[in-house]
């Protein structure tokens, strides 16, 4: 069986930034693990475990609990702070440390692809930059290829103006979400529906309900909402990544 390893900072990355392509790939006979570094803001390992059942991941655990270092109180080994790079985070982790976890979950669990977030971190949030780093890092030591989630600069716009058509004038997201200009692999063919259950699983109707519903419940510079309208605005059914190894695949992850 083909095993892929999905790494990610924060409970809810599987579902903004893979949730279509571990639903693919697990379809397709593949064995989806998931790692993730951090507890998230609310603690949401209930809310993790729920979302995996829905975008078809097998198992999922805290990055580091391959290794001989636990996650110290059954949680995630860093913290979330929302991005402001308190010493506890990711992003302010030693780089080879970081880049070692991810090492040892390679070795112990012996993917033949792993997906993360692309070297901009998606949203360019400091953790999910970190995490995309601490991959290329731990590549130079194990052979795997890896993919990087990020959106297309079109999509960001297009997400964007479905935002300001309902909240005319007000700040659309954090500016940090620039998209990409370059082509990118796509993996295709997800249920939109079970996406949009994963996304309710953390943020109460953010992936079920209109967008003009959600707008006044959340910021308008909010970068899930961002999100969320960019996959209104271009499908749920897919995820697409750059290449983050330098021996890609010819043979295609999805049909």
């Amino acid at each position: 069986m083909r095993t892929a390893l999905v790494v990610h900072a924060h409970p809810d990355d599987e579902v903004f930034a893979t949730g279509a392509a571990t639903s693919v790939l697990h379809d397709q006979g593949w064995h989806v693990v998931l790692r993730v570094a951090t507890a998230g803001m609310h603690g949401a390992a209930d809310h993790l475990t729920a979302s995996c059942a829905l975008l078809g991941i097998d198992e999922w655990d805290w990055l580091g609990a391959d290794g001989a270092a636990k996650p110290a109180g059954g949680g995630g080994r860093w913290i979330d702070d929302g991005g402001l790079n308190g010493p506890q985070t990711p992003a302010a982790a030693d780089p080879a440390e970081l880049a070692a976890e991810i090492e040892t979950a390679v070795q112990v669990i012996e993917p033949e692809l792993i997906l993360t977030v692309g070297r901009d971190g998606l949203t360019g949030h400091p953790d999910h930059i970190a995490i995309s780093q601490a991959v290329e890092r731990a590549l130079q030591h194990v052979h795997c290829r890896a993919l990087g989630a990020r959106v297309r600069a079109q999509d960001v716009r297009a997400g964007e103006q479905l935002v300001q058509q309902l909240a005319p004038g007000q700040r659309v997201g954090s500016g940090h979400i620039k998209g990409c200009e370059a082509p990118l692999e796509e993996i295709s063919g997800a249920s939109e529906q079970r996406r949009r259950q994963a996304l309710d699983e953390y943020y109460d109707g953010l992936g079920s309900k209109p967008l003009e519903e959600l707008i006044g419940v959340h910021r308008s510079s909010s970068d899930g909402l961002l999100l969320r309208a960019v996959f209104d605005a271009t499908g749920w059914q897919h995820d697409r990544f750059e290449e983050l190894t330098a021996w890609p695949s010819d043979a295609p992850l999805s049909r």
